[in-house]
């Protein structure tokens, strides 16, 4: 069902949802796809840091496109790589696509901090991209998790290019509905630092493993024996293997220590769902499952809070997912069927479209 008070729609429907993308995903003009990549661009931030950045381009014979194109943004902590393969579709339908990773991960300086830089880095990063020659000016964003999150981090600092946003599974209130759940620490976070969170991931790794190579990678598998860490609770600083990256084992110290709601789940960044008022009013679709933990979060705090705050479009699309599991038909041994399957390229393809091509598609 759809309703559109103050321009708001709920799309709840997944019949609804697979028959409208049919539509909105359409004739479109057609853009070469042959992707001109340039890898690791160091993009400078207001501190001097340097983030890196990987670019792809609508090119013809390995010479890039002619034209100004819109740009869509990622902003991640995991490996840039990722978003190679589907580069193609992006720059076909007429975009530039734009992945950079946040500060002290892969290839970017500075120390990682949890979401505390991203307004500023976001805002940072989308005056640079409206500066260069290939830009319109015109930038959304999109990714899931922990880049749902840099999205909204950044929408707070109200870059003038950020056009709309298509945020998947995004955790905007850690202390509250993310990290913690009303003070209750997810012991999978635990696994996530010593994991996702390895200092290998970082750039700086050298640096804290000042061996060779066989003790930098027996230090490295050290850190994922995280299991027998959780039966020694509390953990103590310098005492666990994320001692050699000090900023991990500090946000891992700091985020079980932390169970109120106090200043450090208050942060700007960590709780966008806190400071709404400041985010900036542009269209957003937020995109989550009924099996996700973050469901709540996405729903009550993000949807409700930007719909009840901001005249621009609002957008919620549920299904019966876990934590990005959209493409799938299925929730642990549960079938929803393939009319469950939804596409994350049909989902941003039809908002960009709309929002920052201004195609009359239906959105």
């Amino acid at each position: 069902m759809t309703f559109r008070p103050r321009r708001i729609s709920l799309l709840l429907s997944l019949a609804l949802m697979c028959a409208s993308l049919a539509c909105l995903t359409g004739a479109q003009t057609k853009f070469p796809d042959e992707v001109l990549a340039t890898k690791s661009v160091m993009v400078p931030m207001r501190d001097g840091v340097r983030l890196a950045t990987d670019i792809y381009r609508p090119s013809r014979g390995g010479i890039a496109e002619s034209g100004r194109f819109p740009t869509i943004l990622v902003r991640t902590p995991y490996t840039r790589s990722y978003r190679a393969e589907g580069a193609d579709q992006f720059v076909s339908r007429g975009y530039v696509l734009v992945v950079q990773s946040v500060r002290g991960r892969y290839g970017s300086e500075g120390r990682w901090r949890f979401f505390e830089d991203d307004p500023a880095d976001g805002y940072d990063t989308s005056a640079w991209i409206a500066s260069q020659p290939w830009s319109d000016g015109a930038i959304g964003t999109t990714g899931g998790s922990y880049e749902g999150g840099t999205q909204h981090a950044m929408a707070l600092a109200q870059p003038p290019a950020l056009k709309a946003m298509v945020p998947f599974v995004a955790a905007t209130d850690a202390g509250r509905y993310g990290i913690r759940h009303n003070g209750a620490f997810e012991l999978r976070f635990f696994t996530w630092l010593f994991t996702v969170g390895n200092p290998v991931d970082s750039p700086d790794y050298p640096a804290y493993y000042p061996g060779d190579e066989p003790t930098q990678q027996a230090l490295a598998a050290a850190a994922k024996q995280y299991k027998q860490y959780v039966t020694a609770l509390p953990i103590r600083p310098g005492a666990t293997p994320l001692r050699m990256a000090p900023e991990y084992e500090s946000t891992l110290i700091q985020v079980m220590s932390h169970g109120d709601y106090d200043s450090y789940w208050k942060d700007i960044g960590i709780d966008v769902a806190a400071h709404l008022h400041e985010h900036k009013d542009i269209p957003v679709h937020h995109v989550s499952g009924w099996y996700d933990s973050w469901a709540l979060c996405v729903a009550n705090l993000n949807f409700a809070g930007l719909a009840k705050t901001k005249k621009s479009l609002q957008r919620l699309t549920m299904g019966p997912w876990t934590h990005g599991g959209n493409a799938s038909s299925f929730a642990g041994e549960a079938a929803f069927g393939p009319e469950s399957v939804v596409s994350s390229k049909d989902l941003e393809f039809a908002w960009m479209d709309r929002w920052l091509k201004g195609i009359q598609n239906g959105v």
